[in-house]
This record gives structure tokens, sequence and C-alpha cells, in this order.
């Protein structure tokens, strides 16, 4: 068995549209089995926001176009890879994944939608090596309203055992 001890961090999250944004929810880094990431070993949170709380330490409400914010939250992770599965020996991989929603007004209707995008990003076990940045595009739209961001990510490979 080959154990990689990883760091994963949101590094930041700029907003790349036209609309202001101010996304609601969570963000989650999981060790899930690398063929059923239903089957979770770790996780941690890397963005909670619940409506009506500021979306980042500082106080900030809401991101304009072009404005960006720094987080440096960082979870430790293990993901694990075995020869051959088997009771107990399960082959895992990294999952980042967000469920996030943005409140969009819309001809005076406040709507809930869903960011979409970058969904549950897989990050297999043969690819965390050394230090990686991933960035991941979310949308969420309504009528003619689109909201737009990215979120920045790294991936630092801490150590390999086994």
């Amino acid at each position: 068995m080959t154990r990689k001890t990883v760091d994963v961090t949101l590094a930041s999250i700029a907003n790349t549209g036209i609309n202001r944004i101010g996304p609601m929810g969570v963000i989650v880094v999981r060790t899930v089995r690398a063929v059923d990431d239903e089957q979770v070993f770790q996780s941690g949170g890397l963005y909670a926001r619940a409506e009506g709380e500021p979306m980042h330490p500082s106080g900030v409400q809401g991101l304009a176009p072009g404005e960006s914010l720094t987080y440096n939250v960082t979870q430790r992770l293990a993901v694990s890879q075995f020869e051959e599965e088997s009771v107990g020996h399960l082959n895992q991989m990294l999952i980042l994944d967000p469920d996030l929603m943005q409140r969009i007004v819309e001809s005076g209707t406040v709507t809930k939608v869903p960011y979409f995008g970058c969904s549950r990003r897989r990050i297999r076990f043969d690819d965390i090596d050394g230090f990686q940045a991933i960035d991941c595009l979310h949308n969420a739209s309504f009528g003619t309203q689109e909201c737009r961001f990215t979120a920045s990510y790294t991936v630092n490979l801490i150590s390999t055992s086994g």
C-alpha cells in the first residue's frame, strides 16, 4: 500500500462574470473510493456560507465583477492506493465537492439558483504528485442574469509512504 498525505487549499475566489456574486453553501474536499465516489473516507470543509452571513471572515458580503478574495483555507488528508482492492483495502482519490447556490434577482423576483460547472472535481491518486494548482469555473443563471466565479485550489503532496 502507498499512502500520500496532501494539503488541499482553497486559495481564492474571483468573480469572472458581469454580475455581483455571493455564493451560499459549502465546498468540501473528500477522500473517496476510486471506483465509487459515494464511499467517503475523510472530508474537510474549505468554504461555508449560510444565507445572510458574510462570504469571507473580513465581512465581505459579495464580490463585484473583477474582484477576488483570498481564503487560504487548508485541509490535510491521506489518500491510499493498494495493489489490489480487498476487504478493508480500497483504492482512493480526492474529490473537490462544491454545493453552492446564488440568489439572483430577475424582474423583482428573488430566486436561488445552483451553481454548476465544476462539481465533484476528481483528482486521481496517480495525479497527486508535488504541487498543483486547480482552477474551477462555477456558473449560475436564471433568465437573463448570469453569475460566474473561479475558485482556485492547490493540492500539495506533503509525504508519500509505503
